[in-house]
């Protein structure tokens, strides 16, 4: 085990805000550390090369932060277990599986290992079998119930939500930024920029296509660049549909969704038609749900970005062609490639250790995915996947009008926003994520739903929600 430096730079603001600060700056703290997804923390040689991120070496001073005496600690600590419970039977549930169940179904079929380093054939698998993988998967597991119940403390407190925002935002300008920089120093001896922040032990793929560099940031490839980026472009367009410090969130969704657009990555391809068709829904079928100035924005700026890209390819008609090229590639050949057979058949592999486990699971990172439906239905089986559901469902709270009409308060639209995010993040993981764990960032989002709409202070403790278009609630956040 060695520390790196984006380690030792944990160890040395984790203390600090420790010591001399509360939850919502030590949940402040994680997630800006989920912004350094290709960097690793701390190196684990012993475990087949695998890494801790910055983000989980984090969480451990949240959970400290959490547990702590403090004023009324003990008070929101007990409804912050509460409204995680399922998340608390998933990641425990999981991590258990991860250590028991590849060895009770050890060799009982046959699959493809998590690690892509041992796929050396597109059909390549092994009998199951305990690994490494199984360890750190459960770690993972247990980071994700941990940034789930710290997130729900954090944002439970009075006046979390101006504090989240202003994150927020930062996060995702930051990312869009990262993006650009990453395509155009590539190449360059400027380059090593970029390659500082990514010391990961990630699979880094190949990051061109027909000659063009794909964007991916400072993450090791394209598509987690994307999966990251389009969890914060949903974030901050919903809260810029609920008029919350609009001109910044505004501004970080256009930039973010622009950054998307031109990644060349299908998963950002994913995002922006899953989400856009989500709001043309949301208009048809839910009258009030998007103003309808803020719909009007959304057609200008679709519309432009549109003629914006066919100016720029038809005035060249190599670019054309190329570009031709890419979209083909990244979308039509995607599912007739060797590369979507094989994921194909990684998502199968869920099914068939479903069955194979009468409905038990083989074990949390036995398989490898390509869908985290099927590598939770795989892993954890029928208890892993109905605590799943049933913790998305709290948190997306599908049948209060607040998460679907305009609210009147600010903690409230913050609220809804996270909600609206935790549920439409999943839609490229349902089609690529490689392992049941779900992620910090997922987690996070469900948290800080939970923590701003469903938990309120302890009597002595509560402070009015400032009103959504209060004029010192809007200062106070601007």
């Amino acid at each position: 085990m060695s520390l790196t430096f984006f380690g030792a730079l944990m160890l040395m603001i984790g203390p600090l805000l420790l010591m001399g600060a509360g939850m919502i700056a030590m949940l402040a703290f994680v997630m800006v550390a989920t912004l350094f997804g290709g960097s690793a923390a701390i190196e684990l040689p012993a475990l087949g090369g695998s890494s801790i991120p910055p983000a989980n070496l984090a969480l451990l001073f949240l959970l400290l932060r959490a547990v702590l005496p403090g004023h009324r600690q003990m008070e929101r600590l007990g409804p912050a277990l509460s409204a995680n419970i399922f998340l608390i039977i998933f990641a425990l549930y999981g991590a258990v599986t991860a250590w028991i169940l590849p060895r009770l179904f050890a060799g009982a079929l046959e699959v493809t290992p998590l690690r892509p380093g041992a796929v050396r054939q597109l059909f390549e698998a092994s009998p199951v079998h305990f690994s490494s993988q199984n360890i750190t998967t459960s770690v993972y597991l247990i980071g994700t119930l941990c940034a789930g119940i710290g997130a729900t403390l954090g944002a439970a407190r009075p006046g979390s939500a101006p504090i989240l925002v202003r994150t927020g935002t930062g996060i995702a300008v930051a990312h869009a930024l990262f993006g650009f920089l990453s395509i155009l120093v590539a190449g360059t001896a400027l380059d090593v920029v970029i390659e500082f922040f990514r010391n990961g032990h990630y699979a880094q793929l190949d990051q061109s296509i027909e000659g063009l560099s794909r964007m991916n940031g400072i993450w090791p490839e394209a598509s987690g660049f994307a999966a990251f980026g389009g969890a914060w472009l949903i974030f901050m367009t919903e809260l810029w549909l609920r008029d919350v410090n609009a001109r910044w969130t505004g501004f970080a969704a256009t930039l973010l969704g622009f950054a998307l657009l031109i990644s060349t990555s299908s998963t950002a391809y994913v995002t922006l038609s899953g989400y856009g068709a989500v709001l043309v829904l949301r208009a048809l079928f839910m009258p009030g749900s998007i103003p309808f100035r803020k719909a009007l924005i959304l057609v200008g700026a679709a519309f432009v970005s549109t003629m914006i890209i066919l100016m720029a390819v038809t005035t060249d008609s190599a670019a054309l062609g190329k570009f031709s090229r890419i979209i083909t590639v990244m979308t039509v050949e995607k599912t007739e490639s060797q590369s979507g057979v094989q994921r194909l058949y990684w998502a199968r592999q869920g099914f068939d250790a479903f069955a194979a486990s009468a409905g038990l699971g083989i074990g949390a990172g036995t398989f490898r995915s390509s869908s985290l439906l099927t590598a939770i239905l795989g892993s954890m089986g029928i208890i892993g996947t109905a605590c799943f559901i049933a913790h998305l469902f709290r948190a997306f709270m599908p049948f209060r009008s607040s998460t679907h009409l305009p609210v009147s308060t600010y903690r409230a639209a913050v609220g809804a926003a996270a909600s609206w995010t935790s549920a439409l993040m999943l839609m490229p993981a349902a089609v690529a994520s490689p392992s049941p764990d779900p992620g910090v960032v997922w987690a996070t989002f469900t948290g800080i739903a939970l923590g701003l709409r469903s938990i309120s202070e302890p009597a002595g403790g509560r402070a009015r929600a400032p009103a959504l278009r209060d004029p010192a609630a809007r200062l106070a956040i601007s």
